[in-house]
């Protein structure tokens, strides 16, 4: 295994902010031992101010004031230069010495770095590389340089970017010049740039992607917090997080390398891997689907919301956020969202007389309103659906503790009326299709403090 490739990504996921206090721990060990890794970050770190200082350059420039829309700013990026002196003093004796070293190969590489940075990222900014296929849900997209792009329309092209989900109701989908397809749903956030190769960063969320098959030698390259993920034409589903990545192979093969000790694994058709500290990375193949299913927020899950560990009066839970919906922006709901599938988890299918069933707290009574997402056997995005319309749910009442449970009929459910308005595709009903996420809210009129303590599926009879 090529030290100097395990170095660049590790160093530039720390750069990044994205490692775990284990992989922090072990930066700290290397650079405090091995001058030729001191170096190599040094020459990294370089490089990504350099990149950061550019952007900010071009968007802060007089003739370039109008690049963000008025009222919007530039948020520092993790790798901008307080962000970089930060994390230094997060190391041990080696910081003093490693600032230092940095700054005098800053001056002396500046102008080596710079022309060649902008004329790449000149050449990404003019050459749209997919185009926008579907989207729903709040959705922000970033440019290359640094604009924030705000009319988002199907048939869209794009030239590279950050594309984030906002909201567990989120979903986005983008097909290359050549045909491959890639989706985020969820709170999920995507970059991605193509200059002969298709490079993606997936910093969090739920990912799928129908890839065709890739020049030789330039396979599609997509970075996870703990993995990087090599696919030369397949389709397959990945859940990052920041402690682990899930990938699931449906066709074809993919490459995955943790970045935690640089192993590496191919994961054929129907088998699936779990990349996290200290795992075995032998494939296994993917469950056969189920019926039921019960969250399990006695550990962090991921999703949206404030997740709040146990206490000695109550269980652990999500918790409702403040959420202002894309299609309206006067209204302000509590909004919390719990994702279903992954991490090697059998599917979970939905049959038509099945139930779910929340049980939680809130302050006052309210209306509790749900929302569905779901996927095909292929993993491919099928639809989201409302339970709360057909049947209109009456206000929920608490009891002494302030605790409710309510039951919704999954023949209740319909589809969601902002993904009919844009003619997005869906299935006309959930019924046989794979439960991916669930979300619930209400309106945010009065504070109703929801958090979610449970929620389960309950199959009823198949029919």
């Amino acid at each position: 295994m090529n030290n100097n490739l395990i170095w660049d990504e590790l160093f530039d996921r720390h750069l990044h902010g994205e490692l775990t206090d284990v992989e922090k721990e072990h930066v700290a060990e290397l650079l405090d031992s091995d001058a030729a890794a001191r170096q190599q970050f040094v020459e990294l770190a370089q490089w990504d101010t350099e990149i950061t200082e550019t952007i900010y350059e071009l968007a802060g420039s007089p003739q370039n004031k109008d690049i963000l829309p008025s009222g919007k700013a530039l948020v520092e990026s993790p790798g901008s230069k307080k962000t970089f002196v930060s994390q230094f003093v997060t190391l041990p004796t080696v910081a003093v010495f490693l600032m230092l070293l940095s700054s005098l190969l800053y001056r002396q590489m500046t102008t080596f770095f710079a022309p060649i940075e902008k004329v790449a990222r000149s050449q990404i900014a003019d050459s749209p590389i997919a185009t926008i296929t579907g989207f729903r849900g709040s959705l922000l997209w970033t440019g290359n340089q640094g604009e924030i792009v705000l009319d988002m329309h199907v048939g869209r092209e794009l030239t590279g970017g950050t594309i984030e989900g906002l909201g567990p109701c989120s979903w986005f989908e983008l097909q290359f010049k050549d045909g491959s397809i890639v989706t985020i749903s969820g709170t999920s956030m995507l970059t991605l740039a193509d200059i002969g190769q298709k490079k993606l960063r997936l910093k969090q969320g739920a990912f799928t992607a129908d890839v065709v098959p890739q020049p030789v030698g330039k396979p599609m390259i997509i970075q996870t917090p703990s993995t990087v993920i090599e696919v030369v034409g397949t389709r397959f589903e990945v859940e990052a997080l920041q402690a682990f990545t899930t990938v699931n192979v449906r066709e074809g093969n993919v490459r995955l390398k943790h970045l935690f000790d640089g192993s590496v694994v191919d994961i054929p058709a129907h088998y699936c891997v779990t990349a996290k500290a200290g795992s075995d990375l032998s494939p296994t193949r993917l469950p056969a689907s189920k019926n039921h299913w019960k969250s399990s927020l006695d550990i962090h899950t991921g999703g949206f919301g404030q997740w709040l560990p146990a206490t000695k009066k109550r269980p652990a839970a999500q918790k409702a956020l403040p959420f202002i919906p894309a299609n309206y922006p006067d209204i302000t709901i509590a909004l919390l969202g719990i994702p279903v599938s992954g991490r090697g988890e059998p599917p979970v299918v939905l049959t038509p007389s099945a139930q779910f069933r929340v049980r939680g707290r809130l302050h006052y009574p309210a209306k509790l309103k749900i929302g569905i997402a779901v996927s095909d056997d292929n993993g491919e995005f099928a639809g989201m659906f409302r339970g709360d319309l057909l049947n209109e749910q009456p206000i929920t009442k608490i009891d002494e503790e302030k605790c409710f449970e309510v039951i919704y009929q999954l023949s209740d459910f319909s589809i969601d009326p902002c993904l009919a308005r844009k003619h997005t595709k869906s299935a006309e009903k959930p019924d046989g299709l794979y439960l991916d996420r669930v979300w619930i809210f209400t309106n945010a009129g009065v504070s109703s403090r929801l958090m979610v303590h449970e929620v389960s599926l309950i199959p009823g009879e198949i029919e």
